[in-house]
């Protein structure tokens, strides 16, 4: 038989941690060949020379798309190791659970479906409604100008008699002045595929900001961090925004199933709430901040599970967890 490795028998060839080992498995999951599933996991002798590989090329200072063109030219890449990823709790605190993991991203990947799907049918309603909008102001201009036209007529016949017959006259009555445009507040009723009529008031220029109820682009696009034992403020290399870190959790529960949860405003904070299908809470707190260096950030400082708030040290985990999967 030939020869296999665990992880500690190839973090003792490299001259690396076993830590360092599993990342090469993370960042380069194709070219690390799996042996065995049971514990402890061993990898195909070949998978050796790959660490090696990726150590060199590291300790030349190269990219990880760069090391991967490396590995591409001198290694057969198969097929990512997904099933049997590893997910280690390396150093102090407790540990999140694979099985909490799981229905975390589910319940995110469900989230972000229905998101989706609202957002588009809300573009939709939008333009129906502004072409709604733009037919009623043309209705609007035509009737203002009939009402002044008339008006114009009325003034003339109490102010001296006009004989109509005369070309002058019906010059005059023909010409009125330049029309006024008038904002009108107009009122229209839409009928839903259920049968209900929904009214709406529409004035012209008016932007409604409250048919999305969650964070803006500006938000969402502003980096993470979270504050350690010591009040230090610990972000992801590259400064990861808020986006970013909800894309990773979708990303981990895309062939998942989950139930369906929402982004709701407590005071000045934002909370992404989502419902597991066993009836989990899970509540993760955002809200903006800046750092001592004047840095705008966002600001995770709170996790509740079945309402109820789990520690900082559990908060720490949960969040190293979710940055190693970059």
């Amino acid at each position: 038989m030939s020869e296999t490795f665990t992880h500690k028998d190839l973090a003792k060839l490299c001259g690396v941690s076993e830590t360092t080992i599993k990342s090469y498995r993370r960042k380069f999951p194709g070219f690390i060949p799996v042996l065995t599933r049971g514990k402890p996991i061993r990898f195909k002798g070949e998978a050796s020379d790959v660490c090696l590989k990726i150590r060199e090329c590291f300790d030349k200072g190269m990219s990880v798309n760069e090391t991967r063109k490396v590995l591409k030219k001198n290694f057969k890449e198969l097929a990512p190791d997904t099933p049997g990823r590893s997910h280690s709790a390396s150093g102090p605190g407790p540990t999140v659970s694979q099985e909490y993991m799981e229905k975390f991203f589910k319940t995110a990947g469900q989230m972000m479906q229905g998101m989706a799907g609202l957002a588009t049918a809300q573009a939709k309603t939008g333009q129906r409604l502004d072409k709604v909008e733009k037919s009623l102001d043309r209705l609007v201009e035509l009737e203002t100008r009939n009402n002044e036209t008339f008006a114009l007529l009325l003034t003339q016949l109490q102010s001296q008699p006009v004989d109509f017959s005369s070309p002058s006259a019906q010059s005059k009555a023909a010409a009125p002045g330049p029309a006024k445009k008038v904002r009108a507040r107009k009122i229209v009723n839409v009928r839903s595929p259920e049968g209900n009529i929904n009214s709406y008031a529409i004035e012209k220029d008016r932007k409604d900001t409250d048919m999305l109820d969650h964070p803006s682009d500006d938000f969402l696009n502003t980096p993470i961090v979270i504050r350690n034992s010591m009040g230090e403020f610990l972000g992801v290399p590259g400064r990861l925004p808020l986006s970013g870190f909800i894309n990773i959790l979708i990303r981990e529960a895309e062939e998942s199933g989950s139930s369906l949860s929402h982004w709701d405003r407590r005071g000045d904070a934002w909370v992404f709430t989502m419902k597991t299908p066993d009836s989990d809470s899970h509540e993760l707190f955002f809200s903006s901040t800046t750092t001592p260096k004047g840095n705008l950030v966002v600001l995770l400082d709170r996790l509740d599970v079945n309402q109820k708030k789990t520690s900082t040290q559990f908060l720490q985990e949960f969040f190293r967890q979710v940055k190693d999967k970059i």
